[in-house]
């Protein structure tokens, strides 16, 4: 499952159950359970706390900085869920999920070019991935390069005609440089 998002991201209404099937599926069952029942009570510093117990038992869990990393997003702690994304691609450099939170999570911490950056390199880890240029989009846009997230927005809805996130912004994106003739 290659996709991404977080709060407060305009993706959060229709990626949110995604991300969460990806997050489910970083452990055995009972591991999915519990992240299920903590993303359906909305309990972050739970989701949290379960992460640090998987990595006090093995500290080199990518899954266990995956999930701290998702938790301390929806808590707003930015900063620190780069720093946990960055340590699940030490371990995993080719995880497409990873490289797209850790973009997203410079992003919302205002280091827009930062994730410009780690976007870029996202994209030729896998270069089919809707979510990955719907997220270069938004730092582009954030970043004031509004042509540049034309055009990654353009390649998210090119990869997936279905992708509605990516629709949103590409409208966004034309309305703010004045294209909107194209929409």
């Amino acid at each position: 499952i290659a996709l991404a998002a977080c709060v407060p991201l305009a993706l959060l209404p229709a990626v949110t159950p995604l991300l969460s099937i990806a997050l489910a599926s970083r452990g055995d069952g009972a591991t999915a359970r519990l992240i299920a029942d903590f993303e359906k009570r909305q309990d972050w510093q739970g989701l949290a706390g379960l992460a640090q117990q998987k990595l006090q038992l093995d500290p080199g869990d990518a899954d266990g900085w995956f999930i701290l990393g998702y938790a301390r997003v929806r808590l707003g702690d930015f900063a620190r869920s780069a720093e946990a994304y960055a340590k699940v691609l030490d371990r995993a450099p080719e995880d497409i999920d990873a490289w797209n939170m850790l973009g997203e999570s410079q992003r919302l911490a205002g280091r827009p070019d930062l994730a410009i950056a780690t976007l870029d390199r996202a994209v030729t880890i896998d270069p089919r991935s809707p979510a990955t240029r719907y997220l270069l989009g938004e730092a582009c846009r954030e970043a004031g390069r509004l042509e540049r997230s034309v055009a990654a927005y353009r390649d998210a809805v090119r990869l997936d005609p279905g992708f509605a996130p990516g629709w949103f912004g590409l409208g966004l994106a034309l309305v703010r440089t004045g294209q909107v003739e194209e929409l």
